[in-house]
């Protein structure tokens, strides 16, 4: 099963979007989604106890808002599906 997975966020080599995900087995939740793509963005706070990280400002799966997902992080996502990951980090430095 692949999910199309898209962002506002690039890490050069690592994760440029939109990147297809491939899962084996059978279902395949958010989740599960989140994970992986957070162990390709270690920089990147996606996930905090099995709930969204602070990074994370939207989620959206085929266009809707995860927030309006009646199952949250336990929506079973199906081969083609699109999910929206929009990130916000704060500067890392400036001047």
């Amino acid at each position: 099963m692949k999910v199309i997975v898209d962002s506002n966020l690039l890490i050069q080599h690592v994760f440029e979007p939109p990147v297809e995900l491939g899962f084996d087995g059978g279902r395949v939740t958010l989740l599960d989604l989140l994970k992986k793509v957070d162990s390709l963005c270690m920089s990147v706070q996606l996930l905090a106890d099995a709930e969204p990280g602070d990074d994370i400002r939207n989620i959206f799966v085929n266009g809707k808002d995860y927030f309006s997902l009646p199952k949250g992080l336990g929506t079973v996502l199906n081969d083609g599906d699109k999910v929206n990951l929009e990130i916000y980090m704060e500067p890392l430095g400036g001047g």
